[in-house]
């Protein structure tokens, strides 16, 4: 009967975990170059239990969790491209190859998006919106006030003058990326960037990605989870009320 309790209170905890990440997904469903986060549960020493998802991701599923041992939740990142929309402002450009832009913070810490809605600095440095400097394959990027434009493979030329080509990269695992807020993630310990050649970078100026969320299929999962934590608190209390049970007779046999 306890085992019953840390198991419900186990899978409690879990869908609790599943609501969370399904609130931020959600919220964060027309935030540009967004990607959304999967989660997965599995039995500790036993084969991973994955839910359906696109291109061998991990979705989030909702049922009993009862009947397993000890019960380990993992998240991923959803690698999937979100839609590409016109803007037609010079500065936003849209990665519809794989990979991800690096961009670099006053720390000198490199992160990696797929936002492409860039702006010029007060140095007419190609930035983010958040003020990190966007990364060339020669490092930052001098645009200066000329005429921007960004071809297909990611050359940047001003006026005419090619000044740079926007760094893009890819990991041996971008499922395992981390999200640090505002679009931006690092990598995990044991991933490496990679440079992807010009020739498989393809970019779009004048348009934006936006978020990989479907709203709809993710409200639909919050619901099953939030009931799937309720059945789980009413388990809980049962067994609660059945081990009181059990104490408070005991107690009146042996008195």
């Amino acid at each position: 009967m306890l085992r019953s309790l840390q198991m419900a209170r186990k899978a409690m905890q879990i869908e609790q975990t599943r609501v969370d990440m399904l609130a931020n997904n959600l919220a964060n469903v027309a935030t540009t170059g967004f990607r959304q986060v999967l989660t997965r549960v599995t039995e500790e020493g036993a084969a991973e239990a994955e839910a359906p998802g696109a291109e061998g991701l991990l979705a989030p599923v909702a049922g009993d969790l009862t009947a397993t041992r000890d019960l380990l939740v993992s998240q991923a990142t959803d690698i999937r491209h979100g839609a590409i929309a016109p803007t037609g402002r010079q500065q936003d450009v849209a990665l519809v190859s794989r990979g991800f832009f690096v961009v670099q913070g006053a720390d000198g810490v490199e992160a990696y998006t797929r936002d492409g809605s860039f702006h010029l600095d007060d140095s007419g440095r190609l930035v983010t919106a958040a003020g990190q400097q966007v990364m060339g394959t020669g490092g930052p990027i001098e645009v200066g006030t000329g005429v921007l434009e960004v071809q297909n493979d990611g050359g940047v030329r001003v006026d005419g003058q090619l000044r740079g080509r926007l760094r893009v990269v890819d990991f041996p695992d971008a499922t395992r990326l981390n999200h640090r807020g505002d679009s931006l993630m690092t990598a995990t310990e044991g991933q490496a960037a990679a440079d992807i050649p010009a020739n498989e970078v393809s970019v779009l100026q004048g348009h934006l990605e936006g978020s990989n969320v479907d709203p709809v299929r993710t409200l639909v999962d919050m619901i099953a989870a939030q009931r799937a934590f309720e059945v789980q608190s009413k388990m809980l209390q049962a067994t609660d009320e059945s081990l009181q049970k059990s104490v408070n007779n005991l107690s009146a046999v042996r008195g």
